[in-house]
């Protein structure tokens, strides 16, 4: 089954509620929300429980920093 609602997007193109596919993280007022796994039960390949409560755009913007950092 695939989803059928659309990604919210600000003004400044921050992702405001959705799915945020480069992180696989799902977004909802800014902020990034916990997964559906018990954390002691939660596969290695999901390793985004530490994000939930960020704000999106702050974590991109971290990230985006790091990323031109190890640019140079």
């Amino acid at each position: 089954m695939s989803r059928v609602s659309s990604d919210d997007y600000d003004s400044h193109g921050d992702l405001r509620n959705g799915f945020d596919y480069e992180l696989q993280v799902w977004v909802l007022n800014y902020e990034v929300q916990k997964c559906g796994h018990i954390l002691s039960d939660a596969p290695d390949c999901c390793k985004k429980a530490k994000l939930a409560g960020l704000d999106i755009r702050i974590l991109r913007s971290q990230l985006m920093h790091s990323a031109l950092d190890g640019m140079s």
